[in-house]
């Protein structure tokens, strides 16, 4: 009887509610919901209400995996109920206890217009960085912010195409104080580089697992004649352009590795580019003369590309862009304005200046956000003017394929980016105008345009990207025969050659790589490993085969499923395998002639607690309160009580705030409810 008691109740924490943990306070409105599996269920119903009677309904659905991503219903600062139950052949469960969780509020304020229809758009939410108010948010087409960095001063850079989130933190007073980082829109630090020296502009997670960034460095150098040329000769100088005598501030770039953060590998423009090239008309010497030293390279943008093996980098100030050989270091070429070392190879004729990011299309031409802010003198315009540009590149020739030209009130001396998305479009993100984002269609047609309402010099957008959704790597596994009876939950593994099996969703909108491995504890299956890609929103399949010899007692398998691009998602799923049939029949349909436990009210509840339940027939029966850890610290009753319906009382006035279990036991019964006490 112990044993039968003890499997029931451990089959009851297989059901449980997962995230959004009780509790919980989001920074998001598009929810990823996730609950254990119930044996022999066929489907789940999950509501979410902001009362915890469920009275009204915010929203419903019926879902056969084990988690539902919520994109349209929720709001900010609202408390939310959220509960599932199960679905079986013709019938369905008691809804679970609820659980709460609580949205933050929106930071930010932005707003968009559609110019052309909603087919034209790239389907998926805008991501955003604003510096110097240090946040990051995320907008839908219709302009509704669905996710924000809350305090976390954390700045977006860049993401990838397997949904890898980069970017910095502020930390005010630091030396080096804008250290950079891989996240997830959970707000979870997924690596962090060990800021021993000033990273800016850009980090990235190389196909080896390891990081690379955009690492401050500093050399002196002569101060070049030219118009400033007095100016720091009155500060006592030579400034005669040969002297060695004045910091120059360059850049390198610099691979962690993933593990011991320990550099393995770096690159700096003091060694590949000559000190005779340098900005002479965008005002960086006058600043020079202001800050006392010379910001001389300005890397703002790197990007790997896997087939080339190559580094290409952005140098704003030399406006000038670069493929770099890895892990040579070799230039491969410079693309960009033509400098007195003879050093660019091409593109002289292009005219961009003082641009800001990259991306490398499978065409192999490289878009590129043309600053523009020497327009005036590379390209003739009566004013700076910003654009989009996508370089053809022939072995040395270099011309332009695409342009598109802003208007000159959307001129954004700094930062901004382009990105191609995959329709076909542009997104182009500048600071002119309060910063804003402008999807372009082929023709040059405006599709959308996003406002941030950023103001300098208070605030400026940094870069924006188009992304499928916050959930790269979300996930659910269903034990396929997953079944229960006399209180242990399992799966029937005939002795001989058999196979086990599991369904796989990816929940989210981005392609999921996963690899999967399985074990168990009698070596059934010994140790296998497959690697699979599920489609966003699809469910596939996988299978392995095994020697089951019998066995008396319950055989434990493992599988772990881990994204290959976010192993911090991986996920563990345990079953028991029987080599003894398992009914097909709920126990809840064997047992339910004896007694039902209703769902104890209020849940949550403070202090005090009704639990009511039916007794069939006359029974002796005993009810109990549990602690989280599965031990008794109350008995209500134990003793013999007529048919008809019953109640009890419990007064938690002396306990604490947490998650406790109601079970009611009879001879030939058990059933339990879970309750959440709050003070």
């Amino acid at each position: 009887m112990k044993k039968f008691i003890l499997s029931l109740f451990i089959s009851f924490a297989y059901s449980n509610l997962i995230t959004p943990e009780d509790g919980s306070f989001l920074n998001r409105i598009h929810v990823l919901f996730e609950w254990e599996q119930i044996p022999e269920a066929l489907s789940y119903d999950l509501q979410v209400s902001e009362d915890i009677n469920f009275s009204s309904v915010v929203f419903e659905v019926t879902d056969s995996s084990l988690a539902h991503i919520d994109r349209n219903s929720l709001d900010w600062e609202t408390a939310y109920y959220w509960r599932i139950r199960a679905n079986y052949n013709n019938h369905s469960s008691d809804w679970l206890a609820p659980f709460l969780f609580t949205t933050s509020e929106a930071i930010s304020s932005s707003s968009v217009t559609l110019y052309l229809n909603d087919a034209q758009y790239q389907e998926g939410v805008t991501v955003f960085g604003a510096f110097f108010n240090y946040f990051s948010a995320a907008i839908d087409q219709t302009g509704k912010e669905i996710w924000n960095s809350g305090e976390n001063n954390f700045v977006y850079y860049s993401s990838n195409s397997f949904g890898n989130i980069f970017g910095c933190n502020l930390l005010s007073g630091a030396e080096n104080n804008l250290p950079g980082m891989e996240v997830s829109f959970q707000n979870e630090i997924i690596w962090e580089e060990p800021n021993d020296e000033f990273l800016h502009h850009d980090i990235i997670k190389l196909p080896n697992g390891n990081y690379l960034g955009i690492v401050e460095t500093n050399s002196l150098g002569p101060i070049p004649i030219g118009g400033w040329t007095a100016s720091f000769q009155n500060l006592g100088f030579q400034a005669d352009g040969v002297t060695i005598e004045f910091p120059w501030v360059g850049d390198k770039l610099v691979e962690w590795d993933k593990d011991t953060k320990e550099v393995v590998w770096t690159w700096s423009v003091f060694d590949h580019f000559s000190m005779v090239d340098y900005d002479q008309f965008g005002g960086t010497w006058t600043e020079a003369y202001l800050s006392l030293h010379y910001d001389w390279t300005h890397v703002n943008a790197v990007i790997f590309d896997e087939s080339e093996s190559a580094i290409y980098i952005s140098t704003r100030h030399l406006s000038r862009i670069t493929k770099i050989d890895y892990p040579s270091g070799e230039i491969m070429w410079n693309l960009g304005h033509e400098m007195p070392s003879g050093q660019v190879d091409m593109g002289t004729e292009i005219g961009f200046s003082f641009q800001h990011s990259l991306q490398k299309l499978e065409n192999g031409n490289i878009l590129t956000f043309d600053n523009g802010n020497l327009s005036p003198q590379f390209r003739g315009t009566d004013q700076p003017i910003s654009r989009a540009i996508e370089i053809e590149i022939n072995d040395t020739n270099a011309s332009l394929a695409w342009s598109y030209d802003l208007p000159p009130d959307l001129f954004g001396f700094a930062s901004g980016n382009a990105q191609k998305l995959e329709n076909g479009n542009v997104l182009m993100t500048t600071v002119g105008g309060g910063g804003r984002s402008l999807e372009i269609n082929p023709q040059g047609e405006l599709v959308w345009d996003g406002l941030y309402n950023l103001s300098l010099p208070d605030g400026a957008v940094y870069r924006a990207h188009r992304i499928p959704g916050l959930y790269p790597a979300a996930s659910s596994i269903i034990i396929n025969n997953y079944m229960e009876n006399n209180g242990d939950p399992g799966i029937y593994l005939q002795p001989g050659s058999s196979d086990i099996s599991f369904s796989i969703t990816n929940e989210g909108r981005y392609s999921l790589p996963l690899l999967i491995q399985i074990t168990d504890n009698e070596n059934w299956f010994g140790s296998q490993t497959t690697e699979i890609i599920i489609e966003p929103e699809s469910t596939q399949s996988v299978s392995f085969s095994g020697s089951i010899t019998n066995s008396t007692y319950a055989n434990p398998i493992q599988l772990i499923a881990e994204p290959i691009h976010h192993p911090n998602k991986t996920k563990t799923v345990s079953v028991n395998a029987f080599t003894n049939p398992l009914s097909n029949d709920n126990p809840k349909n064997i047992i339910s002639n004896y007694f039902s436990l209703e769902s104890p009210f209020p849940n949550p509840f403070n202090s005090n607690i009704s639990i009511h339940y039916k007794l069939e027939k006359d029974q002796t029966v005993l009810l109990q309160i549990f602690n989280i850890n599965g031990k008794p610290i109350h008995t209500l009753i134990h003793e013999k009580l007529p048919a008809g319906r019953h109640h009890s009382q419990w007064n938690a006035v002396n306990e604490s705030t947490g998650v406790y279990i109601v079970k009611l036991t009879s001879s030939n019964q058990v059933e339990t409810q879970k309750i959440l006490y709050l003070k």
